[in-house]
């Protein structure tokens, strides 16, 4: 007589337990597990922010690579501006300005200086330098004076124009010229009689007296 074996085996089952709401426990812990998660990543980040990990500017070479390796790119350098000097002017008309330029020659070898000015926009008027050349040895300088007369028929508002400096290259001096209004330049005075004022005594004098505020004016002679 047969008889079946009977079937062993047992389906799988799942032994995860069973979710559950956090306890009070985990709530009071929440906050500091926070603070140390935080303060961790800020280390990490400081840590590898001082090992070069991050693609900051490099001073060296103005490029992004790792702190530890060298700059592969060649650095460049600006050329300096052509403009050296400024000269700021403020007058009337007719009246004289005048500004001291010192030329030095840095260079190795004796050159010429050439001091050329360059007259204001849609004008003739051109700025005087004297002396406006020299030749120039080693550490020698030119000690030159600019002077210019504001026209009558300036009128009041900006001019602008420059001096050339002619070494081995040109330079370049601004000149800014602010020129007052004709009604700015002129101070007008009215004068009449000698004004008065009053003026009070003491409580037991019971009295007040005008005076004059100033004196007359001597007759000479």
């Amino acid at each position: 007589m047969n008889c079946p074996s009977p079937d062993m085996a047992c389906e799988a089952k799942n032994h995860c337990p069973p979710k559950t709401s956090p306890s009070c426990l985990s709530f009071l812990l929440l906050p500091p597990r926070l603070i140390t998660a935080s303060l961790s990543s800020g280390l990490e980040v400081i840590r590898k922010t001082l090992d070069g990990h991050y693609s900051d500017c490099c001073p060296r070479c103005h490029g992004y690579h790792a702190k530890d390796q060298p700059c592969c790119d060649i650095p460049e350098t600006d050329c300096p501006s052509p403009y050296v000097c400024y000269i700021n002017w403020q007058g009337c008309p007719g009246d004289t300005l005048q500004y001291q330029i010192q030329v030095t020659n840095t260079g190795k070898i004796k050159r010429e200086f050439n001091l050329k000015t360059v007259n204001f926009p849609c004008t003739e008027e051109m700025i005087i330098v004297e002396p406006n050349k020299k030749l120039l040895l080693p550490e020698q300088s030119l000690k030159a004076k600019a002077s210019f007369t504001i026209p009558k028929d300036f009128g009041g508002g900006i001019y602008k124009t420059r001096i050339k400096v002619a070494g081995a290259y040109e330079q370049y001096i601004l000149v800014c010229l602010n020129v007052k209004a004709q009604q700015h330049c002129c101070c007008a005075i009215e004068q009449g009689e000698i004004p008065t004022h009053i003026k009070s005594h003491q409580w037991f004098h019971h009295f007040q007296c005008e005076e004059q505020c100033f004196e007359p004016v001597k007759k000479e002679g």
